[in-house]
């Protein structure tokens, strides 16, 4: 059975997708505050454009996650670093 819900159609354009992304960095990156967080749910709910820019972003991040590989800093180019940074 479809609900209600399901047979809402989504707009297909979304007049302010830049601001939309930005909020969807915050939100990927876990910088979102709840109120942005909820407000951006509730716009995904009715814009393919923003719910599309959401998984994308939310996949490119996890797969950078799984494919980068972290590797310990040498303790001396933290101190370069460091003494470079004092100079200024």
């Amino acid at each position: 059975m479809v609900s209600e819900a399901d047979k809402i159609l989504k707009k297909t354009s979304c007049e302010h997708k830049a601001d939309c992304m930005k909020i969807v960095q915050l939100i990927v990156d876990g910088q979102a505050s709840d109120e942005q967080i909820n407000q951006f749910k509730l716009n995904m709910d009715k814009c393919l454009p923003c719910e599309k820019g959401y998984e994308l972003e939310k996949c490119i991040k996890e797969t950078m996650k799984l494919r980068l590989e972290k590797k310990a800093i040498p303790s001396n180019l933290i101190d370069c670093i460091k003494q470079k940074i004092n100079m200024l």
